[in-house]
């Protein structure tokens, strides 16, 4: 689960708690309520609303999870890019067995070292809204990835407090990276990205070369995979 929501007493939602808030909780705020955390949502999705509609709201907003509230703010769930994946791996797997990686992958991928610190990597990811970055070793081979999940699983939090500076400049990407990663290649469909994010929740998929040079040659997100459906 990657955001939840805060409501009132009579289910009006108001707002959403997401890992990336659970990461800059202050040391003050460790003991604070739920809604004096909770962000308002950039995308508020009615029932009523098409799903083309939905999904152009929440590209332009760059937001892959929006509240569902009915006419009177109640709060009745989320949809999610997760949730997209799953409908076209179920209703349009011939669609996307048809496309490419190289088509949809991005290729000027933000990568980081296994050397750097968590408080570096941390304001890149909030800078690019990113929730995980690839790591990379010194000839670009790739060699792990470091999500948030992975920094909340590993009980580090407040990472906006860390110094960059001094003697101690905190845990670095060795430490907390994921070694054990899943790659494709260029000449990989799109469906079988879907599959791997249908199947492990995964957000983002890295591309490489081939199987033995490993290197990082681009990156595939829910929001490629979900961009094809409304081409």
């Amino acid at each position: 689960m990657r955001s939840i929501a805060v409501v009132d007493s009579d289910g009006k939602l108001i707002g959403i708690i997401t890992r990336g808030s659970v990461l800059s909780v202050a040391s003050s705020k460790s003991e604070a309520m739920a809604s004096s955390v909770a962000e308002p949502p950039m995308v508020i999705l009615r029932p009523d609303v098409t799903l083309g509609e939905a999904i152009k709201s929440m590209l332009k907003a760059d937001e892959w999870a929006s509240p569902v509230v009915d006419s009177n703010g109640r709060f009745l769930g989320f949809l999610t890019f997760d949730d997209i994946v799953q409908l076209m791996i179920n209703c349009c797997a011939e669609n996307l067995k048809s496309v490419s990686v190289s088509d949809v992958m991005s290729t000027n991928v933000v990568a980081v070292s296994e050397e750097d610190f968590i408080s570096k990597i941390w304001n890149r990811m909030r800078e690019l809204r990113y929730a995980g970055l690839p790591v990379v070793d010194s000839s670009g081979r790739l060699v792990g990835m470091i999500t948030q999940y992975d920094l909340i699983a590993k009980g580090y939090s407040r990472i906006h407090l860390e110094s960059e500076g001094g003697a101690s400049r905190g845990p670095r990407v060795k430490d907390v990276m994921s070694r054990s990663v899943t790659y494709l290649y260029p000449w990989s469909s799109l469906y079988e990205v879907a599959s791997l994010m249908a199947k492990h929740s995964y957000g983002r998929v890295p591309i490489v070369n081939n199987s033995k040079e490993l290197k990082l040659v681009g990156i595939v997100d829910r929001e490629d995979v979900v961009k094809s459906l409304v081409r």
